[in-house]
């Protein structure tokens, strides 16, 4: 009786390591609750990394832009640093380039005066050079600082601009990225070829004729300013679409033509220039009488590449206010279809 009691205990232990060795219930959930930290972890990884990545590239961006738009417009502290308009009336002077551009002893040796660099974003600066660069501040979005610098290497003048922006991350993804911050640098060339044209020439002229007649104190002396006047020409009233027309005629020197289309319509071009650019003024007409009747006709006349090299549309205002001047995405669709729009004060 002993030796069959054993035996069924036996049996019945056996059984039940079967059973358990059969029955996987449980165990997903258990694989999936060792795996998760993992997989969580890794997405958290990822998703910083990319976050990084993007900042690292907006920053650069910002860095190019900001040097680029500062070369663009270094030849004119007035002009503004998106659009590149300015008044011709706002100039920097004609001699800013032998004095205020970061030039030692202009007459002495002729050497630039090594490099120029301003923190940014600045709210004012001393000094030309120093104005010009603080300008970049304005395009700079709240948490980015850095740097914009100007080198004058005298026949290479360069914007270099240094950007930063803290960038919150874990402590261990510091450690492993090696950085709390993104950055972006970027360097842009001033590129002025008539001036350098007029600096070589200068140089030729005042070594050979001029060093050794004049001291360079009184050479440089001699660089005075003259005195300012408007330089946007006299005012003139512009008070119908005829009167608009005869003004541009004698602004760019053109005579009206009458041009056919390639589909037969009749396109009156108020002034052709020697160069074969078309002008067209406009006073009193609304921008669906120009995307309905003006516009298609140059289009085409465009396209035809034979009879006008480029069209031009000048549009004169009726008042301050502006009224009657062509809209945002009205310009923008011009432009698009290679018509240069000008606004005429």
């Amino acid at each position: 009786m002993f030796l069959v009691r054993l035996v069924q205990q036996l049996a019945v232990r056996h059984r039940r390591l079967q059973s358990l060795r059969v029955n996987e219930e449980g165990s997903f959930t258990l694989e999936a609750s060792l795996v998760f930290p993992l997989i969580l972890l890794c997405t958290v990884t990822l998703l910083f990394v990319g976050m990084y990545a993007y900042q690292n590239v907006f920053v650069q961006q910002l860095a190019r832009t900001a040097a680029e738009r500062l070369a663009f417009s270094w030849n004119n502290s007035h002009k503004d640093l998106v659009t590149g308009n300015y008044n011709p009336s706002e100039t920097d002077g004609l001699y800013w380039r032998l004095t205020h551009d970061s030039v030692t002893d202009l007459f002495g040796m002729l050497s630039g005066s090594g490099t120029t660099e301003v923190i940014i974003p600045s709210g004012s600066a001393s000094g030309h050079v120093e104005n010009k660069l603080a300008k970049s501040s304005a395009l700079l979005p709240q948490g980015v600082t850095g740097t914009a610098k100007y080198a004058n290497y005298l026949f290479d003048h360069q914007v270099e601009v240094k950007l930063t922006k803290s960038f919150l991350m874990p402590k261990q993804l510091k450690r492993w990225l090696d950085s709390e911050q993104t950055t972006g640098r970027a360097v842009s060339h001033v590129v002025e070829s008539v001036e350098l044209i007029r600096l070589t020439d200068i140089t030729r002229t005042y070594f050979k004729a001029i060093k050794g007649r004049i001291s360079p104190q009184k050479a440089r002396e001699a660089l005075v300013e003259p005195i300012q006047d408007n330089l946007s020409g006299p005012s003139v009233s512009i008070k119908s679409e005829r009167q608009a027309a005869a003004y541009l005629k004698s602004l760019v020197g053109g005579t009206e033509v009458i041009l056919t289309t390639t589909s037969g319509k009749s396109r009156t071009v108020d002034a052709l220039d020697a160069r074969g650019i078309g002008h067209q003024a406009f006073y009193n007409m609304t921008e669906f009488q120009l995307r309905t009747e003006q516009m298609p006709k140059d289009i085409e006349l465009l396209d035809q590449r034979t009879q006008v090299k480029g069209i031009v549309w000048h549009f004169f205002k009726k008042d301050a206010s502006g009224k009657g001047m062509p809209s945002n995405s009205f310009r923008k669709e011009l432009e698009r279809k290679g018509i240069v729009v000008v606004i005429h004060n």
